[in-house]
């Protein structure tokens, strides 16, 4: 269940798992073999969203950036071929190893604690759909502003809670994802939260391809009856999934879901495209820098 603050818009999930039931939902199959979870086109469109992901970071001067959540390692690889100081956090062993062993990257196999970095360590934060993950991400946001350095900036994405998609899927909507979500943010919440720590907001984006027309297909084929995200299981490869091949245990609701992601695909894009023009994308990407004016 998500129960959200009347006064202040924040969402979270109740009951929350605890952190023992809670790595049952991130199994090591969660990446896949070899850390490869969709067939080799969708490998590569993730390979293009990656470089576009840190796009706002490219057009900086270089510096020192960590990624939290950093996953395979693909956009700190891309920041280090550009000149940055690299360094990541993961949870995922899996992940961690492959971003260690086969991209070389400094990666950390542990959870986010603020209070593992000293204060203005980092030209830039990166947060990417892992800040709704976290046990406090509100204490969180307020350390990682402490970890920046004044002009650093934090470029964070998430789940918007007062997107369209949101709104017309309720508990259909694909960026849900409980109970592995802990917290619900809307954009405003955070636009606020952050300028209260002292950020000012760059940029804001709502027109995020991949999430959010993927998220308006997917949420559409949930709402219509079939198995909750059977189409993102009948994409990922066999080693990425936790029950089986869909195709053997759902042959013809996994090629219904094929079939509609076809027929709604230029749904999707022009929904995209409207949710973006009136700023209610189902995720919302942000840029926001430390003013120097910010004390540790």
């Amino acid at each position: 269940m998500v129960i959200g603050c009347q006064a202040c818009g924040l969402a979270f999930t109740a009951p929350r798992l605890a952190p023992s039931e809670l790595a049952s939902w991130y199994p090591s199959e969660y990446y896949g073999e070899q850390c490869v979870r969709f067939n080799r086109l969708m490998e590569w469109a993730v390979a293009q969203f990656a470089r576009s992901r840190v796009r706002q970071l490219l057009q900086r001067p270089s510096g020192k950036v960590l990624d939290i959540g950093c996953g395979r390692g693909q956009s700190l690889e891309i920041l280090r071929q550009a000149g940055w100081q690299v360094e990541g956090l993961e949870l995922s062993e899996r992940a961690a190893e492959y971003a260690r062993n086969v991209l070389k990257l400094p990666v950390r196999l542990a959870p986010f604690d603020p209070a593992d970095y000293p204060s203005e360590s980092f030209d830039a934060i990166l947060l990417w759909h892992v800040l709704e993950h976290l046990p406090d991400a509100p204490g969180a946001l307020e350390g990682m502003v402490r970890m920046l350095r004044p002009g650093g900036v934090l470029l964070l994405a998430v789940p918007n809670l007062a997107s369209t998609q949101a709104a017309w899927s309720r508990y259909g909507w694909f960026h849900l994802d409980l109970p592995r979500h802990v917290w619900h943010f809307r954009d405003e919440w955070l636009a606020t939260k952050l300028q209260s720590l002292g950020c000012e907001i760059l940029e804001r984006r709502y027109d995020s391809l991949d999430q959010n027309a993927y998220g308006w297909i997917q949420s559409i084929l949930n709402r219509s009856g079939l198995e909750h995200n059977l189409l993102y299981d009948v994409l990922r490869r066999n080693s990425a999934r936790q029950h089986g091949s869909p195709w053997r245990r759902r042959p013809l609701a996994a090629a219904l879901s094929v079939l509609g992601m076809f027929a709604l695909a230029p749904v999707a894009l022009a929904l995209v495209v409207l949710d973006a023009w009136r700023q209610r994308g189902a995720t919302v990407e942000i840029l926001a820098r430390r003013l120097p004016t910010t004390t540790s």
